[in-house]
């Protein structure tokens, strides 16, 4: 499963007037299947406009589809009235709030579980073999 990454992008702001895009780039791999990175990016590239990485847990936004989570940068819900998923995402004293479609996310998530399913994601033996580098080192 090593090396099988999954990939999205979602146009969060079209920049009609300004000629520039925002997109959210969300990135998954399979040899850390916990975690979903999620990238806001202009193009062309501007520093005036939103930007910054963040992490989310996959759990988290597969239970953001339904219901509202998360207390830290990351916080994520449903939007019914744009059928979207909203993502309130921190970056020191800055926040971003993101709307990306439900069956989007949905589909990005459900790629995820054909290669990782939900509750697989490491055995035993890879977590005693994590923990005994981290103790080594």
């Amino acid at each position: 499963m090593l090396g099988k990454d999954v990939t999205a992008e979602f146009v969060v702001d079209d920049g009609a007037s300004r000629g520039r895009v925002t997109v959210l780039q969300f990135g998954w791999r399979a040899c850390d299947p916990l975690a979903v990175s999620l990238s806001l990016v202009s193009r062309p590239e501007h520093p005036a406009l939103p930007q910054g990485t963040w992490v989310a847990p996959r759990d988290a936004l597969r239970t953001g589809l339904e219901t509202a989570v998360g207390d830290g940068d990351v916080r994520i819900g449903p939007d019914p009235a744009r059928r979207g998923v909203r993502l309130d995402l921190l970056d020191g004293g800055q926040r971003r709030v993101v709307v990306v479609a439900t069956s989007s996310l949905r589909r990005f998530l459900d790629r995820t579980e054909r290669l990782v399913p939900t509750g697989q994601e490491h055995t035993e033996a890879e977590l005693d073999t994590v923990l005994a580098d981290l103790l080594e080192n």
